[in-house]
């Protein structure tokens, strides 16, 4: 029998289920947003690393009917759909993906979201740099398509390149913060990075 490294109904889980959320990341979005307001009604957003759709739920709730949410990952999300609701299944490592993207801002976003995580091999090193590349893959989507004064939000795994990756963030926005939500589980060494008030490209 193969060991659960951890315990997988746990508050969180089976909130999630009751509450019909998608994922227990929704109570992280919820947490995020209650804190720095980076969703409010009429927005524009942008999901990357959305399925199964947790995030994009909580999303969906906050932009209201005025606001719209892209919605991008390389398996399919299932159960949400809506006029203002698009989304676009592919790699975001990939160039022809990027281009979907970009084409489906029409214009730009108010909020970019990453929850993207690389698979996981259980060595530390490797998964964070996964997770940074990805990362600044979505760093680069939001320099193309967030507003000025937008917000981003990021997953990362903590490692040596996080001072670098922070570092490239504060020249680009007005905050930077990092936050462990209270749904992240406890032997996880991911964090996410809370970027505030994107500068005016000069």
């Amino acid at each position: 029998m193969a060991h659960n490294p951890y315990k997988r109904k746990d508050s969180y889980y089976l909130k999630a289920k009751q509450e019909g959320y998608k994922s227990r990341a929704a109570y992280k979005l919820i947490e995020l947003n209650q804190k720095y307001k980076l969703l409010k009604k009429g927005y524009s957003v942008l999901d990357c690393g959305a399925a199964p759709g947790g995030w994009t739920q909580v999303a969906l709730s906050l932009v209201e009917t005025t606001g719209c949410v892209v919605a991008v990952d390389y398996e399919v999300i299932e159960g949400i759909s809506g006029d203002n609701f698009t989304f676009i299944q592919g790699d975001m490592l990939k160039a022809e993906t990027i281009t979907a993207v970009l084409q489906a801002a029409n214009g730009s976003f108010n909020a970019v979201l990453s929850d993207m995580a690389p698979k996981t091999t259980g060595i530390k090193l490797k998964d964070h740099v996964g997770s940074i590349e990805l990362a600044t893959v979505a760093l680069e989507i939001a320099k193309n398509t967030l507003k000025a004064g937008g917000s981003f939000l990021v997953k990362i795994f903590d490692g040596e390149d996080r001072p670098a990756y922070l570092k490239s963030l504060k020249t680009l926005f007005r905050e930077v913060r990092t936050i462990r939500p209270d749904a992240t589980r406890k032997e996880s060494y991911e964090m996410y990075v809370v970027a505030i008030g994107k500068l005016p490209q000069v």
